[in-house]
């Protein structure tokens, strides 16, 4: 099923560009994302793929083969027997508030930027949606449906745990999934895996209630500035007294917000930051031992605390049989590229909590620019991605579709 799929989609590689160009220019944060909700769906209304809305309209849920039908009659799901076999594939698709400095002619222009890539996700998920389409027939012929997912909110991490209450694995539940990433530093034709491959992640808010007033008069006020600082440093300590040198621990405390005036002393002090790391029952330990620590230094400073979690997001852990086959899968259409088991990095992937409900893969993919020896990070302002990377990108995600499938008739 899964032959010439590369030729195929470079044959509209201008149109997968234009697509590009256009959700490039138009980056949405979170899940609050109508103007890229629209496009993909208006997309998918072309090829007549019908789809189901989810996170309050913004996440996008495509279904190609057995079930479509039954999903086009309806509300755009259907139920586990209509749809047979079932694999997901996943491209996120917000971006970060950071204002874009890449000086390609397509820059945003709105204080946002795809500054991560989920624009070349999205495009090449579209891409794979019309080389599938082209094979519904035989999909239908080994009863099976592809389930296409156009997510929000992964940069917040809560783009996924949205569509999972809102139905996501349900009608029909698949039995795998699979999920790319672009690298904007890597070249064309380098695949990177592993596992467990990203980190889980705990987010958290510490708000320290003081006593405002003069700076004149500390004695008279309570400083939560002054308590926000050794709660700060109290948390360096956690890492590097109470965690073994040997495990993957980051703690990061990235906002530090207290104050507007230098004579004034305020009433709250805000400290947002994360805990990342592979091992779970240490996150645990350690989520448990952030709340003893502050609450204790609020104490001693007279600052109640109050603590929020922002975000919680387990490692991403990959299926070791659906790895293999996926190298296998994307090995067959793109025999030139170089696959290395290195992916092991302390960022996070709310796509784990796909891949801890069901057997799936992730692949991070080359996409660096070539017109220039200076690639810069994602999330950096001045990042680049190459567009000849969502053929490739596109022929890769349908021939794990086609080839799971195949395997599983």
């Amino acid at each position: 099923m899964g032959d010439g799929l590369v030729a195929e989609a470079q044959a509209f590689a201008n149109e997968l560009a234009a697509w590009r160009h256009d959700l490039h220019q138009t980056p949405e944060l979170g899940n609050n994302l109508p103007q890229t909700s629209a496009f993909i769906q208006a997309r998918l209304d072309e090829m007549d793929i019908p789809y189901a809305v989810l996170v309050d309209g913004t996440c996008v849920v495509g279904l190609i083969g057995a079930g479509a039908a039954a999903a086009a009659r309806g509300n755009g799901t259907c139920t586990d027997k209509q749809a047979g076999t079932v694999i997901m594939l996943r491209g996120d698709m917000d971006a970060l508030p950071v204002a874009e400095e890449s000086g390609e002619p397509f820059a945003s222009t709105n204080g946002c930027m795809h500054a991560c890539g989920h624009d070349m996700h999205a495009t090449a998920l579209l891409g794979a949606a019309r080389l599938l389409k082209a094979r519904e027939a035989e999909l239908v012929d080994a009863n099976a449906t592809v389930k296409l997912l156009f997510q929000p909110g992964e940069e917040t991490f809560e783009g996924a745990r949205a569509a999972i209450a809102d139905g996501l694995l349900e009608n029909p539940r698949p039995q795998a999934a699979f999920a790319m990433h672009v690298n904007s530093q890597s070249p064309l034709g380098l695949v990177l895996y592993g596992s467990p491959a990203l980190s889980g992640v705990y987010g958290f808010r510490i708000t320290l209630q003081g006593k405002g007033g003069h700076g004149s008069s500390p004695e008279i006020c309570i400083d939560p500035i002054t308590a926000g600082v050794h709660v700060h440093l109290a948390l360096q300590e956690l890492i590097s007294r109470e965690v073994p040198a040997a495990k993957e621990v980051a703690l990061t405390v990235g906002k530090f917000a207290g104050g507007l005036a230098a004579n004034v002393i305020p009433d709250t002090c805000v400290l947002e930051g994360t805990l990342r790391g592979f091992d779970v029952e240490l996150m645990e330990h350690l989520k448990t031992r952030i709340a003893e620590v502050v609450n204790g230094v609020a104490a001693t400073y007279r600052t109640p605390a109050t603590i929020e979690t922002l975000s919680d997001v387990p490692p991403l852990v990959l299926d070791d049989g659906m790895t293999q086959a996926s190298l296998g899968y994307v090995g067959a259409v793109l025999p030139k590229a170089a696959f290395l088991p290195l992916f092991h990095a302390m960022a996070s992937e709310d796509f784990a909590l796909i891949s801890s409900e069901i057997p799936s893969a992730y692949f991070t993919v080359g996409a660096a620019v070539t017109d220039t020896d200076e690639h810069f990070a994602q999330h950096h302002p001045k990042a680049r991605f190459s567009d000849a990377e969502l053929p490739l990108g596109a022929a890769a995600y349908a021939a794990v579709a086609l080839g799971y499938i195949a395997d599983h008739r």
